[in-house]
């Protein structure tokens, strides 16, 4: 089994099932600060194969969220896994 499809079977596990335009995976999201103060940003760690560009709308359990940035993580030349900086909607699109 490769690494990246290690970090996919992980995601599949401990992940929340996602769509963004065809594209599906189990991704996993967390607050981008862990401090106290509200904010509606969060890190998203999906399967290399899940690449959002930015300005897309991702979903996710029930909310929606849009991709600031986004980016792959590499060993060996080889793509482990995509991360993102999403910034959560509010119920108007916002």
């Amino acid at each position: 089994m490769t690494r990246a499809a290690l970090v996919a079977d992980l995601l599949v596990r401990y992940g929340s099932e996602a769509s963004c335009g065809e594209q599906q995976a189990h991704i996993l999201l967390r607050p981008l600060r862990d401090e106290e103060q509200e904010d509606n940003r969060y890190r998203m760690t999906a399967p290399h194969t899940f690449c959002p560009q930015v300005g897309e709308t991702i979903a996710c359990e029930g909310h929606f969220y849009t991709v600031l940035r986004c980016d792959g993580v590499f060993a060996g030349g080889e793509r482990l896994y995509t991360w993102a900086v999403l910034e959560q909607q509010d119920g108007w699109g916002r």
